[in-house]
């Protein structure tokens, strides 16, 4: 969460439909994928990084999903939320989500990485979770 600079995405923005590419992206808000899929493109780099920081909470919302291409490895992407994330029912979802307060997954929904909390738990509801 200290680093600075990268790509700003607007406060409680949605980032359905747009493509994610190597670096820093920070958030002063909440940041919600909700009206389409986002899309993580290593650009045909496997080591390439992302890191993405949430001032706020991140909300995934039902059916939504987070697509790998060109390269991209949900084991070099980093979801720093100073709130809680949630991600609603079949949501499928990459990366390594470190959560200052809670992660959520509700029924139906998946991913491939890890999750972590701080302050409170990692709820599980009949979900699959595949380590990268």
């Amino acid at each position: 969460m200290g680093r600075t600079g990268g790509a700003a995405i607007p406060a409680g923005g949605d980032v359905g439909g747009q493509t994610f590419y190597p670096g820093l992206y920070t958030d002063l808000g909440n940041l919600n994928l909700k009206t389409a899929d986002l899309t993580v493109d290593a650009q045909g780099n496997t080591n390439a990084v992302f890191i993405i920081q949430v001032t706020g909470d991140l909300i995934i919302a039902s059916g939504r999903k987070v697509k790998l291409i060109n390269g991209a490895r949900a084991a070099n992407i980093f979801w720093a939320v100073t709130g809680f994330c949630s991600l609603d029912t079949t949501a499928a979802f990459v990366g390594n989500v470190m959560a200052h307060t809670a992660v959520t997954f509700n029924t139906g929904a998946s991913l491939e990485g890890r999750a972590l909390a701080s302050t409170q738990n990692v709820t599980f509801l009949a979900n699959n979770i595949t380590f990268p």
